[in-house]
This record gives structure tokens, sequence and C-alpha cells, in this order.
């Protein structure tokens, strides 16, 4: 309280003005300032958050807003056709529609899902699981045929939606599925020449941008961008679609006859190593036979027999060791270090030539000759025609087969190997080795592929590989033998009128799983074999068939081989435009044209000349 002067009349009084008032303007200060602080604070608060918005963070909040309305579609590549030799499609990509969705989207899950099972054939159960997840993309169905991705637009679902994907196909009969190979869901190569030249077929894919509204559709005059995919390479096989249907076919036929467990039938042109069918087939548990997913011809390996046995003459008459008309008694057995070894037919003691033993297929006798050689030559010999080797072909899982180094050959080593026993070989190194033959003794570099450049300029892979492996009289000299092998040896059904054709057969015993052939409990099985060429004197295609097991009525392969080789070589002959001999012209020195009078033809020329089914061409040459 507060004591203060009256003016009037000189007295004290007391004041009862409150103290506050002058306490007032402090508070609204204190006020006003927590207010300010506040407004600061919230200011701060909102500008840094605008700083991380726009500043420091934008980038992600961008790509976030982005994506919510920016769509990127993928656009696949068209994978490149495969073809072969003459433009005959064997594998091609066609436009197939596949069912997605956008789990976002989907308002109704169940219903949905229950719609959509019956259509693509799917559990109601998988298709909920999949709507109602919080993925953006989706698979329902892959690939399916456009009435069904029709009907499934036409249900009118949301976030239900078809995109178009590339679908492998192999067009008519699917000829050379284990050479060709397979692609999986999404077209990448997992087999065959598919994997082995996906970098060219695969091409680059594209991709689509577009800007989407809430439910998903495009907004017209949005953002748009496109990258073209880019198509892959077609692919150019040497393989003949038309030989190698003819070839499944025929050994098909030919495996049931014999009541085989399969076989294998190869073609290839000598002169260039291509090769021109490969066909391998076997009789499944249902006992059907059919062709193999696996090619056989370059991954199975098998003991050749009497095949090989050109081979081993190569030796003795390369080195001057021998010439085809010279004489030697040859035995109807032989012992050999703790063996016994003996022809198929028994005969007394012959004096045969090297061009009988081999038209005759004696076993006694090659080995005779082969001790003559020696065993490093004959294993220098038989790694020159490339067995125990890969072919340099290039295909997946090429088998190496087994030659035994030199170390490892024991006392009945050289015998056996001479005549095709203990030495193991795959189909392809088979048949190169008589393209060598064939070739004049020049071993082809195999392949299957035209190589497509850049340009689109179709060139053969270049044999680099090519080398000499026999001389050429040499060769010269066999193929007349083989020649007579067919004439009037063991392979006379592998004849085919109007054609010269030189080749062996060969019969091996089968090894067992558990070691050895059989031979004590009777219970060999056998591996039958043909392999030659024609026209024996200017060689364009060679041949070779193996039948794998076939029973005791036909086991050999003069019986069960051959007659394949010649039903086969007859087909080849016309898909190829081969002349017959009594086609086939020349000049001479006073350049008139000559042609095969009927006295220098064989019977069998004859008959099919008088049947009208070829007639003789006289054109002169350049």
């Amino acid at each position: 309280m507060n004591r203060k002067l009256n003016p009037k009349d000189g007295s004290f009084f007391r004041s009862h003005k409150p103290t506050f008032k002058k306490r007032l303007p402090g508070r609204i200060k204190a006020r006003g300032l927590a207010a300010a602080l506040s407004m600061i604070l919230v200011a701060g608060v909102m500008v840094w958050r605008l700083v991380d918005l726009q500043i420091l963070d934008a980038e992600r909040y961008v790509a976030r807003g982005a994506s919510q309305r920016i769509k990127t579609l993928p656009l696949p590549a068209a994978r490149g056709a495969i073809v072969d030799r003459n433009g005959i499609d064997l594998a091609l990509s066609v436009p197939r529609y596949s069912v997605i969705a956008d789990p976002r989207l989907v308002s109704d899950p169940v219903h949905s899902a229950e719609a959509l099972a019956a259509l693509l054939g799917t559990e109601v159960e998988h298709l909920k699981s999949r709507l109602a997840s919080d993925r953006k993309f989706v698979y329902l169905a892959r690939q399916v045929d456009d009435r069904i991705a029709d009907a499934a637009m036409n249900l009118k679902l949301s976030g239900i939606e078809t995109i178009r994907e590339q679908s492998r196909v192999r067009p008519g009969d699917g000829s050379a599925l284990a050479v060709v190979g397979r692609t999986d869901i999404d077209g990448n190569g997992i087999s065959g020449l598919e994997k082995v030249y996906e970098d060219l077929l695969a091409g680059i894919p594209g991709e689509k941008i577009v800007e989407v509204g809430a439910r998903g559709s495009t907004i017209p005059g949005g953002e748009y961008f496109l990258v073209p995919a880019t198509e892959g390479e077609t692919l150019t096989l040497t393989l003949d679609r038309a030989l190698q249907f003819e070839g499944e076919r025929l050994l098909t036929q030919g495996v049931e006859a014999a009541e085989a467990a399969g076989g294998i039938l190869m073609a290839m042109v000598p002169e260039t190593g291509e090769i021109l069918a490969t066909v391998s087939v076997e009789r499944n548990l249902d006992g059907v036979v059919a062709p193999t997913s696996e090619h056989r011809g370059v991954t199975w390996t098998y003991e050749p027999g009497s095949v090989i046995k050109p081979v081993t003459f190569s030796i003795l008459l390369d080195k001057g060791i021998a010439v085809p008309e010279t004489i030697r008694e040859v035995p109807d057995q032989l012992h050999v270090h703790d063996a016994d070894f003996k022809d198929a037919v028994p005969h007394e003691r012959e004096l045969w030539s090297v061009a009988d033993i081999l038209s005759r297929s004696s076993n006694v006798g090659t080995i005779l000759w082969a001790q003559d050689v020696g065993e490093s030559s004959l294993h220098a010999r038989l790694s020159d025609f490339g067995f125990g080797q890969t072919t340099q072909l290039n295909f997946p899982g090429e088998a190496n087969g087994i030659l035994p180094i030199l170390s490892n050959w024991s006392g009945t080593s050289l015998p056996t190997i001479a005549i095709g026993q203990g030495v193991s070989v795959t189909p392809i190194q088979m048949l190169i080795s008589y393209a060598t033959l064939a070739n004049r003794g020049l071993r082809p570099k195999p392949t299957l592929v035209f190589d497509d450049t850049l340009e689109g300029d179709s060139e053969l892979i270049k044999n680099s590989g090519t080398r000499r492996v026999v001389s050429a009289t040499t060769a010269e000299q066999i193929v007349t033998m083989i020649e007579d092998v067919v004439a009037s040896g063991t392979g006379k059904r592998a004849q085919v009128p109007g054609y010269r054709v030189a080749g062996k057969t060969g019969t091996a015993w089968k090894p067992h799983d558990e070691g050895g052939y059989g031979e004590e409990e009777g219970s060999v099985r056998y591996i039958a074999s043909f392999a030659g060429f024609l026209p024996a004197d200017d060689p364009e295609i060679v041949v070779l068939v193996i039948i794998d097991e076939p029973s005791l009525h036909s086991y050999s392969g003069g019986r069960s081989a051959a007659p394949i080789f010649s039903e086969f070589a007859k087909f080849a002959v016309r898909q190829m435009r081969i002349p017959a001999r009594y086609e086939r012209v020349g000049e001479n020195q006073a350049g008139r044209v000559m042609a095969l009078t009927r006295s220098e033809l064989s019977s069998g020329e004859v008959e099919e000349l008088d049947s009208g089914e070829n007639q003789i061409v006289a054109t002169p040459t350049d």
C-alpha cells in the first residue's frame, strides 16, 4: 500500500491502485515472445522440410512420384529363326499373348481369381495369392492362345491386362530337335544350338515408357518414349530338313525291324565337312522307337568293330609295307598273348591279298598285318584320324571317345584295337574318318552352321582344321578296296543302283556295364554299323548308320545297317541331284561328248535305265 500527500489539506492518504497494472506489459511481452518463437520454430521446420524435399532428397521423391505415374513396358526382341541350308524353318518365334496383372489395381482378388481360373487352367488359390500380393506386376498365364487372351480381356476385370511375348515353335515335324535344342519360357537358349548361339539369336530387348493415370490407363499427350527392340539374327544350318526327316523315318523303321534298342544316322559332305543330317532314335520304356532329345551323334561312344579296319590298313599302305595285291597266308584262328582271335566264318588256311582280307572283313588277317605295322604307328594313325579327341564341332557335351595311351596298352591291345574293339569312338569321329577317305586323305573340320555376318552375307565357316592324314594315293587304294566290299563283300546290301558305292560293315561286341562282353555266359550284345560314301570316284555324300543292340536275326552290320544306308542314299541322290553313272558325261580329247554305253553299266543300272525313271543326259562340258 502506498501513502501519498493530499495537496488540499496537507494530509496523507492510502492509495488502493493495483500494482498488477504495472506488471501487465511484461506478461504480454513474454507471451508474444513465446508465440514468435513457436512461429519461427514451425517456419523453420517447414523450411527445413522444403529444403529436404526440394534440395537434399529431391531425386528420391521425384522418382517416387514418377513411379506412380510413369510406366515402363518391356519390348521383347524377336528371337532369330533357325533355318536349314535351303531356308526352311527349323525353329522360329511367333507372337503370343501372356495374361498379367497389377495387384494394386485389382479391386476384388477373390472374384477375379475365380473368374480366370477355369479359363487359364490354373488353381483358384494360386491366382488369389498372386492377385492379392503387393507387387506391381505378376504373370497369370504365359504365352496362351489368342482366343484365351481375348476371353480374359472380355471379362473386364480391373488390373488385368495382356502383353505380347515371343513363343518358340518348331514347324512341321520338329526335325533335328536334338541339334537345334530348346529355349525356356523367356526365350533363353538352354540346350543345343539355341544355347551355343544365344548371343546371335537373342537380339536386344527394347522398352516403352508411358504416363498413366490412377487406374492405370494411358494419359493422352502424356510422357512417351520408345526404344525399339532389335531382332536376333537368323542362324542357317548345314542340315537339309528333307534328309533329316527321311533319315528319322528310315532309321526308326530299321531299328524296329532289327528289334534293336536304338540307332544313329549321320550324313556329311566330305569336302566341306557340312553335316547334312544327324539322327538318333531309341526305344523307350513303352517299346516305342522315337527320336531322342540328346544329340547322340556327338555325345555317345561305342566300340566300332570292323568298320575301323580301313583306317588300320591305311597305315600299311602309307608306309609301303604292302599294296592291295600283296598276298599272305591267313589261318582261321590266331593266339596273341593270352587271347584267341578268330574269323566270323570258319575257313582253312588261305592265301589272301590285302584287298581280300578287307573285303572278307577277316579279323585274323587284319591282326597279322597290324602286327607288322606296330603299336606306335597304329596309335598315331588313329590319333591323326581324330579318335580320342573332340572334333572341333564345339557342340555341348561332345565326348572325346577313348583311345588308350600307349603306356597303358596291354598284350592284347594291338589286335583288339586293330579290329575295332578296346577303343571307343563317337559317331561323328567315325563319320569324319570316312569323309577323310572320301576326300582322298584330307580330314575336314565338321560344321553344323553357316556363318551369318552382320551385313547379311552367308558364308561357310572356313575349314581351318582341314589337314592331310594319309596320302591321296593311299586313300585312293583304300576307296577301291572298300568299293569291292559293297560290290561283292559283306556290304552288298548297301548298293545303290546307278552309283558306285564304297563302304565297310562293322559288327562289334558291346561291353556290359559291369565289364566284359558276356561271351562266356552267352549274353553277347552287338553294335552293327555301316559307313560309306558315293559316288566312289567323286564322293558327294558320306553316311554312317549304327544299330544299337540288334536282335540275333540281324545282328551284323551287313544285315541291319547296310540296307538303311542304301535306302537313305537313294533318297539323298535325288534330293541333292547327284547324277548317276549313266548321267555323268565328259569330254574326250577331240571335245566330243562321251556317255557310258550299256555294256559299261551294271545289271542294276541297266534295270533302272530300262524302267524309264532316269534317262541318259548328254550335254557338253565347259
